[in-house]
């Protein structure tokens, strides 16, 4: 406990020299929302990845290049394999109140808090050897693959081949003072009690609903990389708002979706930079369905294939869909995997009715039913306007083009994750995130026989052995190339309908630079200068 007290105190000293407003360079950001959580284990909005971006530093991040550098670690070792990773970390460092040392005993900690099943974190994740058995209760978290060697050593131990781009992860590989962490209880990581930062800049005011402002780390070990002294994020600012303060000159950078906004500022002079994704949006679709009646039909590829070919991505990406891109394939432009197999199409980005219409017809053959026998599937969505208005669009497609009848069905957030999470849902509104290098974990998982979740419904064992060859494979090479034939497999039997990618572009003032997209969107802005 009184060493608890000497860090608050510590934290309360050092806030009260940082100046209420910093001087020199600022940077002035906007976002939709407020971050709610900043706590690593729970965080999941955009506005807080970006705050953790550069508040909170990982054992890798990546540079402006693209290349991995050191972060917390000064050096790494590997196996053969690539299961099994040793990081030596910098000595000396210490989190944003100068005095409090960052050891592997906090990497260590984080990896245990993260995977604590009596208190479960939304970003948990079971890559380590025996993460899921512990979670199960089924053994200890010393036999689990996380060890700490000595004070400034730690080893991974991971089921499968494991990259440098995994330990850019908030969640998993930065580090967490425990005693701090615990003295937060239930409130840690919100605005009333902030994590402790060891990243190159800290929080130093959190106004809910309003802004966040951060500041330079005065403890952090690299002050070169802080170039700019102060970060100012509007919090609550809508599309329309972004536009009109950037307009009006009261932004610096923003990502703008809408392609009528986009050339509204354009127009005004801006600069129109990097184009990314960090998600794809469509149908989310059980093979099992929502009962037995509707799982027959959603269960059998070429009645899956029909729904696919019979959806006009490109008229939805132009009526309902603004601000994404008709999707192609699985894996968005920006992605690894996209990049290392850029010619491949999955399916063709308008309807073509005379196809689909040949699978569907397929399907009846192999099901032993005819066209009058298809049940009314549902369209679930959360209760949003927006969500409504582009199921009805798809509702309209499936009658016109292949005569299917369909119910839109609205609910509360509470409500649809539930549905989908047990597996009460024929085809599901939303969307996933991009990731890195590919979607095997993130995603293709939910997708495997064995998941243990009934959120997707598959039973395919062709799937389940392209899926264990790709994350199984030693380098990344390889394994994007085993993604590949992953990837193919699972549009080809269109095991999700995917719509759209969300295309976002940086828009700032002509001259501007500094600033630059890691792998999965998360925009650096520590070096931005105008």
């Amino acid at each position: 406990m009184k060493r608890i007290i000497s860090m608050m105190l510590c934290l309360m000293l050092c806030a009260a020299l940082v100046p209420a407003v910093a001087e020199g360079n600022v940077v002035r950001v906007a976002y939709g929302y407020d971050p709610n959580t900043l706590d690593y284990g729970m965080s999941n909005l955009d506005t807080a990845n970006f705050i953790l971006t550069h508040i909170a530093e990982t054992l890798l991040t990546q540079d402006a290049s693209g290349a991995y550098v050191p972060g917390v670690a000064e050096s790494f070792k590997k196996s053969e394999d690539g299961k099994v990773w040793t990081f030596t970390i910098r000595q000396g460092l210490t989190y944003q109140d100068g005095t409090t040392p960052i050891t592997a005993d906090d990497l260590y900690y984080a990896a245990q808090r993260l995977l604590n099943p009596a208190d479960p974190k939304d970003n948990a994740t079971f890559n380590f050897v025996n993460a899921e058995a512990y979670y199960n209760g089924e053994v200890s978290f010393e036999e689990v693959g996380v060890k700490k060697l000595d004070d400034y050593t730690i080893e991974y131990t991971f089921i499968n081949p494991t990259y440098e781009s995994a330990f850019t992860s908030t969640s998993l590989y930065a580090p967490l003072e425990q005693a701090y962490v615990e003295a937060g209880g239930e409130i840690y990581g919100s605005s009333s009690y902030l994590p402790l930062a060891n990243g190159p800049y800290m929080v130093q005011e959190w106004l809910d609903d309003a802004s966040v402002t951060l500041v330079k780390n005065p403890a952090y070990h690299d002050a070169e990389k802080a170039k700019v002294d102060e970060i100012s994020i509007t919090l609550n600012a809508t599309a329309d708002v972004t536009v009109d303060m950037m307009l009006a000159g009261e932004l610096d950078i923003a990502s703008i979706q809408n392609p009528l906004q986009l050339q509204t500022l354009e127009d005004a002079g801006f600069v129109k930079g990097e184009s990314y994704s960090s998600t794809y949006q469509g149908l989310n679709l059980r093979a099992g369905g929502r009962s037995e009646e509707t799982g027959k039909f959603l269960s059998n590829a070429n009645f899956r294939r029909a729904i696919n070919t019979a959806l006009d991505r490109e008229a939805l990406a132009a009526s309902v869909m603004n601000g994404y891109t008709p999707a192609w394939r699985l894996s968005a432009p920006g992605e690894p995997a996209y990049e290392a197999n850029p010619d491949y199409r999955g399916w063709d980005t308008t309807a073509n009715v005379e196809l689909a219409n040949q699978y569907l017809n397929a399907a009846l053959e192999e099901l032993g039913v005819t066209k009058d026998q298809i049940p009314v599937l549902q369209l679930m969505c959360y209760e949003s306007q927006g969500a409504i208005d582009s199921l009805a669009a798809v509702q309209d497609q499936l009658r016109v083009n292949l005569g299917l009848e369909t119910e839109i069905a609205p609910c509360t957030i509470q409500v649809m994750i539930s549905n989908a999470m047990s597996g009460a849902y024929d085809l599901w509104w939303g969307g996933n995130e991009a990731s890195v290098p590919d979607a095997c974990e993130s995603y293709l998982d939910g997708f495997r026989s064995n998941s243990g979740s009934p959120l997707r419904g598959y039973a395919d064992p062709e799937f389940d052995a392209l899926f264990e060859a790709a994350v199984s494979s030693p380098t990344l090479d390889e394994r994007l190339a085993n993604y590949a034939k992953l990837e193919a497999y699972f549009c080809d039997n269109a095991m999700c309908i995917i719509l759209g990618w969300d295309a976002h572009y940086l828009v700032t003032a002509p001259g501007a630079s500094g600033f630059y997209l890691k792998d999965g969107g998360d925009l650096d802005v520590s070096g931005f200068t105008k």
